[in-house]
């Protein structure tokens, strides 16, 4: 009795503390090269790195209407928030919880945002936003 007790105990600690580094690897900002597919840099979220993306979401200026919105270099850079925010334009009303930008290099102060719905479902938009300061921040070179 106190062996299986103890390998209950044993069990649930493991499942909590891996429950742990699961939940804090998802919250990170993950940077990640669109040409090699590889992620080049994690950071810590913060309520700054929450204004960034804000300032990206209030940046949107349409749909985005091309077949494949995702550029041949550049970066992919997902952004979980500290807490959730709630999205309504003409195009889309949801809470959010992340979200993903895609950084050109050769389109100056213009990008793409991807939000999710509450159906998982991902929708593309063109966004005016300036890369600069939060690229700096985040130690990545243009």
């Amino acid at each position: 009795m106190k062996k299986t007790y103890l390998l209950l105990h044993v069990i649930f600690f493991l499942f909590v503390s891996f429950s742990n580094v699961v939940i804090a690897e998802n919250q990170q900002i993950k940077v990640m090269d669109i040409e090699t597919n590889a992620i080049v840099k994690r950071a810590e979220q913060s309520s700054k790195m929450d204004q960034y993306a804000i300032s990206a979401i209030k940046g949107v200026q349409k749909v985005t209407v091309q077949a494949n919105p995702i550029p041949k270099k550049g970066y992919l850079i997902r952004i979980p928030l500290t807490k959730s925010y709630k999205v309504k334009n003409k195009w889309f009303e949801s809470l959010i919880t992340e979200i993903i930008l895609i950084y050109d290099p050769s389109t100056e102060h213009q990008g793409r945002l991807i939000l999710y719905d509450d159906e998982n479902t991902p929708m593309f938009f063109d966004i005016e936003y300036n890369f600069t300061d939060f690229l700096k921040t985040l130690d990545i070179k243009e």
